[in-house]
C-alpha cells in the first residue's frame, strides 16, 4: 500500500485533473464525506457529487501541510479555481482523512476558511 502521504497527494492530483471517476474510486464503497453546505455523503452519493453536484468547474489545490498519524491524515492549503457559475475563487481549506486497510478513503471531512458566522 502507498504511504498515507502519497494517498492524500493522489486525491488532490485526481480531483485537480478533473477526473471524477478516478477521484470517486479513491473512496471506500461505504466511505463518508462531510463538506460544509451538504448533508453527509455516503457511497454512491460521493460518486454523484464528483460527477456533477460539485460546484467547482476547475482549479488546483496548493498544499502547505500534510500531517499523518497512522491511517489518518490532515492537510491544509489554498484552493484556487473557477466555479460552475463563472465565479473565480480562492479559499483556504483543511481536510481530514481516514484510510481503510485497502488504502481507500473511509472518511473525509472538509473545512473552508471563510467568514460564515
Amino acid at each position: 500500500m502507498n504511504s498515507v502521504t502519497e494517498l492524500v497527494k493522489r486525491y488532490y492530483s485526481t480531483v485537480d485533473a478533473g477526473n471524477a471517476g478516478a477521484t470517486s474510486a479513491l473512496f471506500a464503497a461505504d466511505g463518508h464525506y462531510d463538506r460544509p453546505g451538504y448533508p453527509t455523503m455516503v457511497g454512491q452519493q460521493i460518486t454523484d457529487f464528483y460527477h456533477g453536484e460539485r460546484v467547482i468547474e476547475s482549479g488546483a489545490h496548493s498544499l502547505t501541510e500534510i500531517l499523518v498519524d497512522g491511517d489518518r491524515a490532515s492537510s491544509r492549503g489554498v484552493f484556487t479555481g473557477l466555479l460552475k457559475d463563472g465565479t473565480e475563487t480562492s479559499v483556504g481549506f483543511a481536510d481530514f482523512f481516514l484510510f481503510d486497510t485497502e488504502g481507500l478513503i473511509a472518511e473525509r471531512t472538509t473545512y473552508f476558511y471563510q467568514a460564515t458566522v
